[in-house]
């Protein structure tokens, strides 16, 4: 469930709900500075085919540098345009039904 900030607005706490809420999850390697913006959707679809569980808390360990190969990258929310494209997308049927499961 969402949480909310002072102003009123709605703070994601999985990949699903940044996904909802039009947001991308940016990643920054605090070793050799390499930057990535993944697509909300996107990554939240990957963790689904993988059983992963994608609340945020748990989403660094699965991040791995693919420049320095380092493990646990530090994520958070961005709105910017996603650089990483080569994560397909959920197809709109599974899209729909995690929507569908999400508002009941």
């Amino acid at each position: 469930m969402a949480r909310y900030d002072r102003d009123g607005g709605q703070v994601p706490t999985t990949l699903f709900e940044c996904a909802a809420f039009h947001r991308s999850v940016k990643v920054h390697c605090p070793t050799c500075g390499r930057e990535a913006v993944f697509h909300g959707a996107a990554l939240w679809w990957l963790f689904q085919r993988k059983h992963w569980p994608d609340h945020l808390d748990y989403v660094p360990a699965k991040m791995r540098c693919t420049g320095c190969g380092r493990r646990g990258i530090p994520v958070r929310l961005s709105r910017e345009a996603p650089t990483m494209v080569h994560l397909p997308l959920p197809d709109d049927a599974a899209w729909k039904r995690a929507v569908s499961r999400f508002r009941s």
